[in-house]
């Protein structure tokens, strides 16, 4: 709680929301959008799964099909528009992470093919993380690209998929492999 002192008298704040801003690259189905995104305390997953709207502040749009540049102050993105959201910046608590195992998976993600890395809980099986109640889903180590094209995959650390976007989904290896790095935070 925050209590300030205006005119002598003691006033108490009951909420105080401290917004950060943070750089967001996100692909729709036909450009890509970066700006500035109020994300609050939270990851960028949280923020996106929670919002229906996703405010860009000084949006920059560019068209996939010819590179052309559009720059707006402020943009409003509705979240079923997006289909492929890339993830920089804060992780969120190592403590709550999970001991997972990956599965080398290729999408069709609306006009994106994607080849990544998706993550579940050791005894669950392979697509599990798919069928969660969350729109975006984490993958890791990230090639997308347009498909249809012969243009260089793009290479990604980690990104968030749109659910609801995703037409196809195929398991690249039939053995899963340990998520080292949670396992190495939990212990």
């Amino acid at each position: 709680m925050l209590r300030l002192q205006v005119d002598g008298r003691t006033t108490v704040a009951r909420r105080l929301e401290i917004s950060m801003r943070e750089q967001l690259v996100a692909w729709a189905g036909d450009c890509v959008v970066r700006g500035d995104v109020s994300l609050g305390e939270g990851r960028v997953s949280d923020h996106v799964n929670q919002a229906d709207l996703i405010t860009f502040f000084g949006a920059t749009l560019e068209a996939l099909e010819d590179g052309h540049e559009v720059t707006v102050d402020e943009l409003d993105v509705e979240r079923r528009e997006l289909h492929i959201i890339e993830v920089d910046g804060h992780r969120g608590d190592p403590t709550r992470r999970l001991r997972t195992v990956t599965d080398r998976v290729s999408m069709l993600v609306g006009p994106f093919e994607v080849t990544g890395n998706l993550h579940r809980s050791p005894s669950a099986p392979p697509m599990a993380s798919l069928a969660r109640w969350v729109h975006f889903v984490p993958m890791t180590e990230v090639e997308l690209r347009l498909a249809g094209r012969d243009e260089a995959a793009v290479h990604r650390d980690v990104v968030l998929v749109n659910r609801d976007r995703i037409t196809r989904t195929e398991v690249m290896a039939s053995i899963p492999v340990l998520a080292v790095e949670a396992a190495t935070a939990a212990g």
